[in-house]
């Protein structure tokens, strides 16, 4: 009877040795990773929200840039006015221009010029370089006049360019919103100097407005 006895618990360690051994627990662990790789799958199909949760955009800091009241998008400035290689930027800028003798192209070009300038001042004044920021806007300014002009020469030409003064007056909103807001910000003669600006930007787009009426 001891001697059964004693098999019997010589059978039972035997068969816990088996089931709870390393090599017995590594291949139920993978067996488990298995299961939660296929229960994961089959909930990304049914709900993918629910496995890979949308992230959440991060409220963007008012000193980033202003809340956009128009659907146009400025493009980037790229290197601003304070930095030392901005002149050669200045001066490719001009000479792409001088060899640009398609008027509609020369107008495009000219546009996206006030467009990296207008953002450009934006990025200086946010950054502390308002007086710096102030004259590259009115320089941007400058370019978005004579994009207009050329847009207008060529439609009293007899030019179909309604398209293009569609873009004009949506860059023209833009530009005079984010100068407003800009000259919230500054004081004496930058504010000034800013306030005259919009005027003259909101002139071009009065310009273009008309122009569109007028257009077939």
């Amino acid at each position: 009877m001891q001697e059964g006895k004693t098999e019997g618990l010589r059978a039972q360690e035997l068969l816990k040795g088996r089931i709870f051994s390393p090599k017995t627990w590594g291949s139920f662990a993978a067996l488990m990773f298995g299961v939660a790789i296929l229960v994961l799958s089959l909930l990304a199909v049914s709900n993918p929200t629910a496995v890979f949760p949308k992230e959440v955009a991060a409220t963007p800091s008012a000193s980033v840039s202003p809340t956009p009241a128009v659907e146009y998008y400025l493009p980037y400035p790229g290197i601003l006015p304070d930095n030392p290689l901005y002149k050669l930027k200045m001066v490719r800028d001009r000479i792409v221009l001088w060899l640009t003798f398609d008027p509609l192209k020369k107008s495009q070009l000219e546009l996206l010029y006030a467009d990296k300038r207008v953002n450009a001042a934006w990025e200086l004044e946010q950054g502390g370089k308002s007086s710096l920021g102030v004259s590259t806007a009115t320089k941007a300014e400058k370019y978005l006049e004579q994009s207009a002009n050329g847009v207008i020469d060529l439609q009293k030409q007899g030019l179909d360019v309604k398209s293009q003064l569609l873009t004009l007056q949506s860059a023209a909103t833009k530009h005079t919103e984010l100068l407003q807001t800009m000259q919230e910000r500054l004081t004496g003669s930058d504010q000034t100097t800013i306030m005259n600006t919009v005027a003259e930007t909101q002139m071009v787009g009065q310009s273009v407005t008309q122009a569109l009426r007028e257009s077939k």
